[in-house]
């Protein structure tokens, strides 16, 4: 459902159309022109639950457990390898916007909408990388046929290094512009 929201919201507010990717472990959504022309690409994460409180002692740069935002490293690892894969095909920077929405249970920050430009996320990333990382439990449900295929590592951000939702149409066209 998240995907549907933000392509109707990119769409209703740029006039861009809004695609499912081509590639599998790309981002969800492809921007395009009206010649089809890469514009920017968008990752949906839907974070709901409880905070995990115990994050503040297992990370070493403390972050306020409820404001913690997780994303898989393999799939970050991914965003940071599409950008390279979409400069090289289309001869320019194409941006990743990875957005949240964060349905946690909390009354101040609880059903918040928020995203981050993949080229931030990765200079968080360089200069944090040892301090945001955490390599979770391996359980049981994390092994098919013998093979972990579970993904156990993990890397945090805050919401506080990211931007309002109603900003990302902003950025889209910003971009189109160039």
């Amino acid at each position: 459902m998240l995907v549907d929201e933000l392509k109707k919201f990119i769409t209703d507010n740029t006039g861009l159309k809004c695609l499912d990717t081509d590639v599998y472990q790309n981002p969800d959504i492809i921007v395009v022109d009206d010649k089809n022309n890469l514009i920017a690409r968008v990752e949906a994460k839907y974070l709901e639950g409880k905070a995990f409180m115990k994050v503040a002692q297992m990370i070493k740069d403390p972050l306020n457990p409820k404001e913690t935002l997780v994303i898989d490293k393999p799939k970050l690892k991914s965003y940071f390898e599409c950008k390279v894969r979409d400069k090289e095909k289309c001869k320019r920077e194409i941006p990743i916007f990875v957005v949240w929405k964060y349905d946690r249970p909390c009354a101040d920050v609880g059903g918040i909408c928020i995203y981050q430009e993949v080229n931030e996320l990765r200079r968080i990333y360089d200069a944090k990388g040892a301090l945001r990382s955490f390599r979770r439990q391996i359980g049981q449900g994390d092994f098919v046929n013998g093979k972990l295929m579970g993904v156990i590592d993990k890397f945090h951000y805050s919401i506080t290094e990211c931007e309002p939702i109603e900003k990302l149409p902003e950025d889209i066209l910003n971009v189109y512009k160039l």
